[in-house]
C-alpha cells in the first residue's frame, strides 16, 4: 500500500513503534533549549529585570541570572577551614542541625556547600546555568530541565498581578516598592541552580533544610531559601530588598517576626555579614533581635506580604507533576520506552517531554481528554524526534 494511503490508525501506531526522526537532546543544557517553555519564561524574566529602577538591583539581577560566568559571590574565597566556621556557627546558634543531613552524602557541609568550579577562589561559578536547572528536587514542582526559569517567570508574573490587583481594587499605595515587588521573585529561588544539579542518573539530590528548630519553634526551610539570602546579602543588596525576599517561604505575623528572624540569621552567617550592621535586623531592648520597623508598618511591608502570596506556583504545580509522572509512566510501554533503565527514561523521555509540555499541560491533556488525548500529544513529540 502506498505511504500516502496509510490508514489514520495504522499510521499512529507506525509512529510509536518508529525511531525518532531527530537525536533527542541528552544534556540538561540541550533540553533546557530545545523548551519553549524556558525560551518564552527566559524572555519573560529579562522584561522583569529591565523594569527595576535601581541601577545596582538591576546589574546584580541580571549579572546573576543571565551571565554564564557569574560569581557565586557568598562562597568567594572559602577554605575547608572557614566553611567548617560557618557551620560550626551555625550548629552552636540552633540554625542548623546535622541530624536534619543524614540523606546526604556529606551532610550539612555537601548540603551548604556543594562543589563549584573555581571552589575556593575569588569566583566561583554555579555548577549549572540557571536556565537548565530545575524548579524544584526530584518529585517536586518543575522538577526537569529548565524548569527553574518558568517556575521565576511564573511567581514574577504572580507579584505583578498580586500588586497591580491590591493597587486597582483596593487603592493600596505601592510607591516606592516597584523594585522590590519585581526583584525578590527573582532572587528568591536562585539558589536551586547552586543546590539542584543533575545527576547522571537524570535524578537530584535532596536538599537540607536550614532555620533551626527548638522549644521556641520549628522554622526550618529549604537550603535555597536561606542560600539566596546568603547570595544576595554578599552581593550587598538593598535592605528591604534582602527583607522582601525572606518573606517568600512566609511572611511575618504580627509580632511574630521569630521565623524570618531566623532564616536572616542563618543567611548572615553564611555570608559572612553583620545583619544589624547591615540593616537586615535591629536589637530588641530584652537584647535578642527582630525586624527593623516592626513595631509600626514598615516600608517593606507590603512588598512582604505580596512576595509571600506570589511564591505560591508550588501549591498547583506539585500535584501537577505528579500527576504528569504517574501519566508518563502509563504511557510509557507504547512508545517502547523501559522506566526500570533510570537515565535512559529520565534523559530519552521524561525530562525531554516535561520541558516541552510542561507538568500542568500534561495534567490537562489527561483531564480533559483522557489517556488518550495525551498520547496523542506525546505521538506527535516523537515524530518531531524530541524523545
Amino acid at each position: 500500500m502506498p505511504r500516502s494511503v496509510l490508514r489514520p490508525a495504522l499510521l499512529a501506531a507506525t509512529l510509536l513503534l518508529a525511531p525518532p526522526a531527530l537525536a533527542a537532546p541528552s544534556s540538561p543544557a540541550a533540553i533546557a533549549d530545545a523548551s519553549p517553555l524556558t525560551r518564552d519564561a527566559l524572555v519573560r524574566l529579562r522584561s522583569d529585570v529591565d523594569a527595576i529602577h535601581d541601577p545596582a538591583i538591576k546589574a546584580a539581577t541580571r549579572d546573576a541570572l543571565f551571565n554564564p560566568d557569574t560569581c557565586v559571590v557568598h562562597r568567594a574565597n572559602l577554605d575547608a577551614a572557614a566553611r567548617q566556621a560557618i557551620i560550626d556557627r551555625l550548629v552552636a546558634a540552633g540554625l542548623a542541625d546535622a541530624a536534619d543531613a543524614t540523606a546526604l552524602p556529606g551532610g550539612l557541609m555537601a548540603g551548604l556547600f556543594p562543589a563549584l568550579p573555581n571552589d575556593g577562589g575569588p569566583c566561583p561559578h554555579l555548577p549549572q546555568p540557571f536556565a537548565a536547572a530545575p524548579g524544584g528536587n526530584a518529585g517536586s514542582h518543575h522538577s526537569w530541565p529548565g524548569g527553574l526559569p518558568v517556575h521565576e517567570a511564573f511567581n514574577a508574573r504572580s507579584a505583578q498581578d498580586f500588586a497591580d490587583a491590591y493597587r486597582t481594587l483596593e487603592g493600596v499605595d505601592l510607591d516606592g516598592q516597584d523594585d522590590l515587588i519585581t526583584a525578590a521573585p527573582l532572587w528568591h529561588d536562585w539558589a536551586k541552580a547552586l543546590l539542584f544539579v543533575w545527576r547522571a542518573d537524570g535524578g537530584l539530590p535532596p536538599e537540607i533544610p536550614l532555620g533551626g528548630h527548638g522549644a521556641d519553634g520549628d522554622f526550618r526551610t529549604g537550603a535555597h531559601h536561606i542560600l539566596g539570602l546568603a547570595e544576595a546579602m554578599a552581593r550587598h543588596l538593598p535592605a528591604d530588598l534582602v527583607i522582601v525576599q525572606a518573606c517568600a517561604h512566609q511572611a511575618p505575623e504580627r509580632g511574630k517576626p521569630e521565623r524570618l528572624v531566623h532564616w536572616l540569621r542563618a543567611a548572615a552567617i553564611i555570608a559572612r555579614v553583620d545583619p544589624v550592621e547591615a540593616g537586615y535586623l535591629v536589637p530588641t531592648a530584652q537584647g535578642g533581635l527582630t525586624l527593623p520597623g516592626v513595631g509600626s508598618v514598615p516600608r517593606w511591608w507590603s512588598a512582604c506580604l505580596i512576595h509571600a502570596q506570589s511564591d505560591h506556583n508550588w501549591v498547583y504545580a506539585e500535584p501537577a507533576v505528579e500527576d504528569a509522572d504517574a501519566l508518563l509512566r502509563q504511557l510509557a510501554p507504547r512508545f517502547g520506552i523501559d522506566a526500570t533503565d533510570p537515565a535512559r527514561y529520565a534523559w530519552g523521555y521524561r525530562h525531554p517531554v516535561l520541558a516541552r509540555l510542561g507538568a500542568a499541560r500534561i495534567q490537562s491533556l489527561a483531564a480533559t481528554g483522557g489517556l488518550d488525548a495525551l498520547a496523542q500529544t506525546l505521538t506527535q513529540l516523537r515524530a518531531q524526534g524530541v524523545f
